[in-house]
């Protein structure tokens, strides 16, 4: 065998290696390379939630939403009411970000103490879900607010996205 078909059979079959061992990577990881498989981390490793949950979050959320807005063609009324739901969760989301990391550092100036007061960390925990509770009540209220000020054709939008995603999160 010349030199030139030697070469192009080992470049050959060390393009099918290749291909195979990427094939593999993305069936064990996912197309992202997540090392954890299809499943979210959640707390692995840590005591808090992950980096996404910084100040870009908050943007991809309200990017996200308006992106959604766009595609159901809103009246001036019914963005009315949708920029109040969005103006809403825009200050909650700073406010947030804020008081998640003060009470991050909280938690771990007390943890580092010999004698750390559990007590305290916990009656502020449930302040704070109190908090979101609320929140996520108001929030709720303005939802359905919204939802009801849709005509049939944006209601069916709204629900066959939540279907889609739905398939994604069930257990």
């Amino acid at each position: 065998m010349k030199t030139r078909n030697k070469i192009f059979i080992g470049s050959g079959i060390l393009f099918l290696v290749l291909v195979v061992a990427g094939y593999g990577l993305v069936s064990a990881y996912g197309p992202w390379g997540y090392a954890y498989g299809p499943f979210h981390p959640r707390f692995h490793d840590r005591g808090f939630h992950s980096e996404a949950h910084h100040k870009d979050m908050a943007d991809f959320i309200l990017w996200r939403m308006d992106k959604k807005a766009k595609e159901l063609k809103l009246t001036a009324s019914q963005k009315a009411k949708y920029e109040a739901i969005r103006e809403n969760f825009k200050v909650h989301f700073t406010e947030f970000q804020n008081e998640h990391q003060k009470m991050k550092d909280q938690f771990h100036q007390e943890m580092n103490k010999e004698n750390p007061d559990i007590k305290s960390l916990i009656e502020s925990t449930k302040t704070k879900l109190n908090e979101v509770s609320g929140f996520m009540n108001k929030n709720i209220d303005l939802i359905l607010y919204f939802y009801g000020s849709l005509d049939n054709h944006q209601k069916r939008l709204v629900n066959d996205e939540i279907r889609e995603r739905m398939k994604y999160h069930r257990s």
